[in-house]
């Protein structure tokens, strides 16, 4: 009979601390959800890209922006490629160009910018994802084959989480 009554008084106590801690929940949850603006948050699945490319050129410019590549790991030089699968493949005739392209549900990217003549080329690079991710801004005096590269592979917080879980 004991046993009964401080199972109750416990269950009872229990149910009591909670109900009051669902409207402290419920009030943060809100303030979270307010505080968050969908279309700028890093957290939310990108559909698309802007690419800029700013400066001064006399040569034509290769413009290669992929959403269908795989990378490859060096371990031991530590250094990372990308083979592009299919790739839209341009010349940049005359600057500034801007031009936005649609990403894949996987939402992955790879955008080489290069210079395949022998003279020189002052650029700069921007490219913008459309989640809130701070752009990519770089400048370079490209002589033959000098490029630019930028890589965006979109991690989902949820497989963020489950990554970190597996590595302790």
């Amino acid at each position: 009979m004991m046993r009964s009554s401080l199972a109750t008084a416990a269950g009872t106590s229990l149910w009591r601390s909670r109900r009051r801690l669902a409207p402290a929940a419920f009030s943060a949850a809100l303030v979270g959800i307010a505080a968050c603006d969908t279309s700028t948050s890093p957290d939310v699945k990108p559909t698309e890209v802007e690419v800029e490319v700013t400066g001064s050129s006399t040569v034509p410019l290769r413009l290669i922006v992929s959403n269908d590549f795989f990378e490859t790991i060096d371990q031991l030089e530590g250094t990372r490629d990308q083979v592009f699968l299919d790739a839209d493949t341009l010349f940049i005739e005359s600057l500034p160009y801007d031009e936005v392209f649609p990403l894949t549900d996987i939402a992955s990217v790879v955008v080489d910018l290069s210079n395949p003549a022998e003279t020189p080329a002052s650029v700069r690079l921007v490219v913008r994802v459309n989640n809130g991710e701070a752009p990519y801004d770089r400048e370079a005096t490209m002589s033959e084959g000098g490029s630019l590269r930028y890589v965006f592979n979109y991690r989902s917080p949820s497989f963020q989480a489950a990554g970190q879980r597996s590595l302790r």
